[in-house]
């Protein structure tokens, strides 16, 4: 083996056997392994911390087909992310929390994936490379009451169960899609949704359109939710769509309906339980849970959110005062692969 260096760039070149390669000092790069090749530490997700000063980089190469690549950190330094191999080539832009979408073409290729700290201050983060999740930008049909919104209190509107609101946004705006896919169902009548936009907007609650009622009679209003959430789905072609509901009173069976006319159309199914019982005949099918957090990590189970996606959802949803630890998140998490 013959080492040529190049005294000015501080790089190797390294012949053998017809191979040559250029190494960079303080510029190695990490191998996350190649995906799909069974071993359990080349799974995605991938979970990697990075600590880089301003103007340094960090390098990793993975071996797969596509991939989604973000970042995490609990300050805002400015950071970029980008991906190449050869003419393909991926950038994120610059931010505190940049994300790539590596699609590629389908075959397997060694991308090199950089880590950019583009601010002035260093950069202590973490990276996390997903599976690319199901394509499609998502429509939401949502209820309002014990969905969305506690029940009102005496002092008036109380804020979002902890962590619907960045659920719905994440949803709503996966794969780069556009804002307009929130639309809300309920039984309150005109008058009782009055101050439920600013509601929203004063919670960063998705706005959407609001398709009311003319009954909280549970069987009037299931008609009309139905007879609803079908116009909306009739006037988006082929869009798939997740559906939030409630146990308080007819969300399951409306659900069920609109599942049972459409089942090529509905990706996932949330029923946010606030009985203290419920008869799993109510929910089959549908995911029933206590708290959006759980939600959040079925979601990732679906495919519907990356992991980084989840986990930003629920640390949100301790954030705005669910009681959940670290570990239990990550019990969830794992649960749900």
């Amino acid at each position: 083996m013959l080492a040529i260096r190049h005294a000015s760039r501080h790089c190797t070149v390294l012949f053998a056997l017809g191979f040559a390669a250029c190494a960079i000092e303080g510029d190695e790069v990490e191998d996350l392994g190649t995906v799909g090749d069974g071993k359990a530490d080349t799974v995605l997700p991938r979970s990697v911390a990075v600590d880089l000063a301003p103007g340094e980089s960090k390098r990793f190469r993975i071996t797969t087909t596509a991939f989604v690549a973000t970042l995490a950190q609990d300050t805002d330094v400015s950071a970029e992310l980008t991906a190449k191999h050869y003419e393909l080539a991926y950038a994120s832009g610059a931010s505190s929390a940049p994300r790539l979408e590596v699609s590629g073409d389908g075959t397997r290729r060694a991308w090199t994936l950089t880590v950019f700290n583009r601010g002035a201050d260093d950069l202590e983060a973490t990276v996390v490379v997903d599976p690319p999740r199901a394509s499609g930008e998502l429509g939401i049909v949502s209820d309002i009451d014990k969905t969305v919104l506690p029940p009102e209190a005496p002092t008036g509107l109380l804020p979002p169960y902890p962590g619907i609101a960045t659920l719905l946004r994440t949803l709503e705006l996966r794969t780069g899609g556009a804002a307009g896919d929130v639309h809300y169902v309920t039984a309150r009548t005109p008058d009782g949704v009055t101050e439920i936009p600013a509601w929203m907007a004063a919670h960063d609650v998705p706005a959407g359109s609001i398709d009311t009622g003319i009954s909280g009679v549970p069987w009037v209003a299931q008609r009309e939710k139905v007879e609803d959430i079908s116009r909306i789905l009739d006037a988006r072609g082929a869009q798939p769509f997740v559906l939030f509901g409630d146990t308080a009173h007819r969300d399951p069976e409306v659900y069920a309906e609109v599942r049972a006319a459409y089942p090529d159309r509905i990706a996932a199914v949330f029923i946010h339980k606030v009985n203290a019982t419920v008869s799993a005949t109510r929910v089959a099918g549908m995911h029933l849970v206590n708290n959006y957090a759980e939600a959040a990590a079925l979601a990732f189970g679906e495919g519907l959110l990356t992991e980084a996606e989840a986990r930003q959802i629920m640390n949100a949803a301790r954030t705005e005062g669910l009681t959940i630890t670290a570990a239990e998140i990550d019990a969830l998490v794992d649960a749900a692969r």
